[in-house]
């Protein structure tokens, strides 16, 4: 079953991508299994050797070709995936490359097929045993040679798939929260506090970074909570390429930010440092609406938290150690996601039904049947 490609990561159906060596090696052992097979009209030697010959480069021609156009065929062509996963090729590597490497497969996959005809004319035209053996040497040869040059384009695929394969799937027309913030904020904590049930919540490896996710179930739909741990942690102007690569990425799957501040003792950063990244944060995702959450207020005194909410305009005061003040954001979010998914064309797929509004946000009454 194909995976939808607007919830699912496009690069999970890429099961395996054979490396070259091992595509030449189980061709060659497909050719030379290929035997003199019996053939009912009365020929002549000569004429089922050149059968033989054909047969052996037919073969050889179509495991090459099949291997190679596997990997194309199976590939997801980046133009089509959502521009969240174009960011993640570019982060682990090259749009345009894997468009290239792509072009090439599909460039020497012809090539072979042009090989494979000019080579069975040549057997058309010759009834010498030693000359058609050789002639079929000769296929084999310029296969190889011409095979192993796509060695490195296809390394080159495989270091690809095997890192976005372990990216999370990330649903792309749900709506999205991200949690930001300096390091040790508690951004983890909080996506497993507001996950509900048993929490989803898995660690990616991502390059040397992680992404944290999990799965909150917020009534009309799910939501996803999202952790950048390592990516938001500096300002963007001492920040490396990649990072903000991978910032941009988040960027196109975000709806809202909840931006955690940390006001105790054990903070990484100033106040000062944790305001400056907010407004670099802000800038960076302009279209999303922010909430700013004090996290860690069971380490802090009523006078700091006084303190801490005039310094940073902070809106909610948690303690995903405790779990304080919790319910009061989770039924923020929910309100700013049900907004949401009512006036964002976004959101138009998440659900097929129209909802009246006389069924949303109403009280439940007392009712019994007469019977």
């Amino acid at each position: 079953m194909k995976n939808d490609p607007k919830t699912s990561n496009p690069f999970r159906r890429v099961t395996y991508i054979s490396p070259i060596d091992e595509i030449i090696d189980n061709a060659f052992q497909q050719s030379q299994a290929i035997r003199r097979t019996r053939i009912k009209k009365r020929i002549s030697r000569e004429q089922k050797l050149s059968f033989l010959e054909k047969d052996r480069i037919n073969t050889l021609t179509d495991e090459l070709t099949r291997k190679i156009d596997s990997i194309i065929n199976l590939f997801p062509w980046v133009e089509d995936i959502h521009p969240f996963y174009q960011e993640l090729c570019n982060l682990v590597g090259s749009v345009d490359k894997i468009k290239k490497v792509l072009g090439r497969l599909k460039g020497m996959s012809n090539q072979l097929r042009e090989i494979e005809r000019e080579q069975l004319q040549k057997l058309n035209d010759t009834n010498h045993p030693i000359v058609m053996a050789s002639i079929r040497k000769e296929t084999g040869g310029r296969y190889v040679s011409l095979v192993k040059k796509a060695r490195g384009d296809v390394k080159y695929l495989i270091r690809i798939v095997k890192k976005l394969k372990s990216v999370p799937d990330f649903n792309t027309i749900l709506p999205t929260i991200v949690i930001a913030g300096a390091p040790n904020v508690g951004k983890s904590s909080l996506v497993r506090c507001i996950s509900s049930g048993s929490p989803e919540v898995g660690e990616y490896p991502f390059t040397t970074k992680q992404i944290v996710f999990g799965h909150a179930n917020f009534g009309l739909t799910l939501v996803q909570i999202v952790d950048t741990p390592g990516l938001l942690d500096r300002p963007f102007d001492e920040r490396s390429l990649i990072e903000l690569q991978s910032i941009a990425s988040i960027k196109h799957i975000s709806d809202v930010i909840v931006y955690m501040f940390d006001y105790s003792k054990k903070a990484e950063l100033s106040a000062k440092e944790q305001n400056n990244l907010l407004e670099d944060i802000s800038n960076e995702f302009s279209d999303n609406p922010t909430i700013r959450v004090l996290n860690k207020v069971d380490l802090l005194t009523d006078e700091q938290i006084k303190e801490a909410k005039a310094e940073f305009k902070t809106e909610y005061h948690v303690s995903t150690m405790e779990g304080k003040g919790l319910e009061e954001l989770v039924e923020a979010l929910k309100t700013m996601v049900l907004t949401m998914l009512k006036t964002k064309e976004k959101f138009k797929d998440v659900a097929k039904l129209s909802i009246s509004e006389e069924f949303l946000l109403q009280e439940e009454e007392d009712f019994s049947y007469d019977i």
